[in-house]
């Protein structure tokens, strides 16, 4: 028989590399591949900083796609422009799959949405 030992990691939050191509501020939602990830601190780009990570959490934002953000319906699907670093409620192709609405949008333009651990990538339409 082999011996091992057996490291318990804390699986809600991972230290990874920023590598988004800008400073990430402590409550920050990005992806770094394949995580949906909120920044636990300041994280200069390319460095490596404390991400929280577990699916589950429930989040509010306000900043939403122009165009994209009916948010009406609980339940639908919620995506993430990493360039514009807004929420979107239209599946487009390089957008990711961050979670679901758990609470349509309010009069303040506020919407909540329950997080995923793992981001999908839009793919683009074949042809494209």
């Amino acid at each position: 028989m082999a011996n091992i030992f057996i490291e318990k990691v804390a699986r809600e939050h991972v230290v990874l590399v920023n590598g988004t191509g800008a400073a990430l501020a402590l409550f920050d939602f990005t992806v770094i591949a394949p995580y949906c990830a909120v920044a636990d601190e300041v994280i200069a780009s390319t460095a490596s900083g404390s991400f929280f990570v577990e699916g589950g959490l429930e989040v509010q934002a306000t900043e939403l796609v122009s165009g994209e953000l009916t948010f009406a319906t609980l339940g639908a699907a919620v995506y993430f422009d990493t360039t514009t670093k807004k929420f979107s409620d239209t599946s487009t192709a390089g957008y990711y799959l961050v979670g679901y609405v758990t609470s349509v949008k309010d009069l303040a333009g506020v919407i909540k949405f329950e997080k995923l651990r793992f981001a999908t990538v839009v793919p683009a339409a074949e042809g494209e």
